[in-house]
């Protein structure tokens, strides 16, 4: 499952303006139909390709399938996507509404965005080198089935906690600091080795069982390795805070050249912050790449 960021939630809030603006009910995000999405707008930047046909030869269906999506009943499905280079303003909200405005001056685009017959809905909108370019690159699956949904829900405002009486005072036990640990990571520069999920090489464990609020990712090196999905790299070279529940979305990328760079990491969890976790990441040629394959 993927749950999407913010930059999606922008894409959708601006697709169910337009239904709204001619009375068709919204789109719901699915998080199978994220998945299946994203996945294929990282598939075509990795491969510079851009086409409704994926990995294989897959069509969307095909993918919103492997996706685990379950058609059943009166079901349809149909799938858009665009791309550009990324411009104007810093980040890409900017860029978001652009390649709206370019879906829906499109006939065919326009009639899937609009169709009454969709309920739900994935966006994948990833960022990365496509044909030369700092490009944007955006997928949308539409869907209808009778099976249900896993529908990808915004995060609802925090609800202050009730006021409880104050416990007697106790003595307790000083706090444990989390203790993070990477598993050195190997990337290539070659199809489908450019990048890697942080969340695949790391490991949080906490003496007190406590879960981590956030986590400071630093780069000293300044090589602009680590990506947060939909959004491009982050400049980590002093150090950049990402909450606990979205370093899901944080990736490591290559170098320009093949070699090896030393990335840190920590965790806070309420209380303590952790000690700085260093790790290596491994850059190889497209050759190198394939000799370990």
């Amino acid at each position: 499952m993927s749950k999407a960021n913010s930059f999606e939630r922008q894409m959708l809030d601006l697709i169910n303006s337009e239904r709204a603006a001619i009375g068709v009910d919204p789109l719901q995000l699915d998080f199978r139909l994220n998945a299946s999405s994203e996945r294929h707008s990282d598939w075509m930047l990795t491969n510079n390709i851009f086409s409704h046909d994926g990995a294989g030869g897959s069509n969307a269906g095909a993918r919103m399938r492997e996706a685990g999506f379950e058609f059943a009943g009166d079901w349809s499905w149909g799938e858009n996507v665009a791309w550009q280079s990324e411009r104007g303003a810093s980040g890409i909200a900017d860029d978001v509404v652009s390649l709206h405005a370019a879906l829906m001056a499109s006939p065919g685009h326009r009639d899937n965005i609009l169709d009454p017959d969709y309920e739900l809905i994935g966006i994948g909108i990833e960022t990365g080198d496509f044909s030369g370019w700092d490009a944007v690159m955006v997928t949308q699956n539409f869907a209808r089935s009778a099976a249900p949904a896993m529908l990808d829900a915004p995060p609802l405002p925090a609800t202050p906690a009730a006021a409880s009486p104050a416990p007697a005072m106790q003595a307790e036990d000083p706090n444990a600091a989390p203790l993070v640990t990477v598993a050195d990571i190997t990337v290539g520069r070659a199809r489908g080795a450019y990048r890697t999920d942080l969340a695949d090489h790391l490991r949080v464990t906490d003496a007190d069982g406590d879960a981590p609020v956030w986590f400071e990712l630093r780069d000293t090196q300044g090589r602009d390795n680590f990506v947060f999905r939909g959004q491009g790299v982050i400049d980590t070279e002093a150090g950049f805070r990402v909450d606990a529940d979205e370093i899901g979305m944080v990736r490591v990328r290559t170098d320009r050249r093949p070699g090896e760079t030393t990335l840190e990491i920590r965790a806070f969890d309420g209380e303590d912050v952790g000690a700085w976790e260093e790790f290596t990441v491994t850059t190889l040629s497209a050759a190198d790449w394939a000799a370990l394959a």
